[in-house]
């Protein structure tokens, strides 16, 4: 099986799947194989090449009377080279920017989200904009406040919780009838006491 693997190759890495210990847990119980293939991240798009490639290599040096049954799971692989003293256990950030409102950011972050999450990625979704957060309007949760917890004597946001994704948002704090004035040093402070304070654990 092994040596069968070592000719499909990873479409975006280049080597095969056995070279670059991909390839786990494997159960052969007569003419029944399963194995765990490990991807790097949960979203994925070429899982179902990976997936065809292997079975085809299984058949091609086995026969078609193996029955094949292949498991994805991912292991992330954290990109971040900051001092990760803030959201420590996050281990990779997506920012979704622009200098002007009103042109999808938060349609493109929450749709982003959401494929990840249905991709199997834990994910955790924070609005950041003070002046006019949309978040929970987007994912249904107006009105709703998130509880508090007491983590290491600190007290620590929990975010809501909905389609898997963890939300935090401004606009789940304040009352969007409030207008909120914040400018310069008081925005930039706000958001980094909101993020700091957000259990993600």
């Amino acid at each position: 099986m092994l040596q069968a693997l070592s000719t499909v190759q990873e479409p975006d890495l280049g080597k095969d799947l056995v070279t670059l210990n991909m390839v786990r847990d494997i159960v052969i119980n007569g003419n029944d194989l399963s194995f765990t293939i490990v991807l790097t991240t949960p979203a994925c798009p070429l899982k179902d090449l990976i997936k065809n490639s292997c079975v085809q290599a299984i058949h091609h040096l086995t026969g078609n009377e193996i029955n094949v049954k292949l498991n994805f799971i991912s292991e992330m692989n954290s990109r971040r080279t900051d001092p990760e003293i803030v959201l420590p256990k996050v281990k990779n950030i997506i920012a979704v920017v622009s200098g002007k409102g009103g042109v999808g950011k938060s349609t493109i972050a929450s749709n982003f989200a959401l494929a990840l999450a249905a991709d199997g990625a834990k994910v955790g979704l924070m609005d950041a904009d003070i002046y006019g957060p949309s978040l929970p309007i987007m994912f249904g949760v107006r009105g709703e406040r998130p509880m508090m917890k007491t983590v290491d004597g600190k007290g620590m946001i929990l975010p809501l919780e909905k389609y898997g994704i963890r939300l935090m948002s401004i606009g789940l704090l304040i009352d969007e009838k409030s207008a909120v004035v914040w400018r310069g040093p008081m925005a930039s402070s706000a958001i980094k006491q909101f993020v700091s304070e957000v259990f993600l654990g």
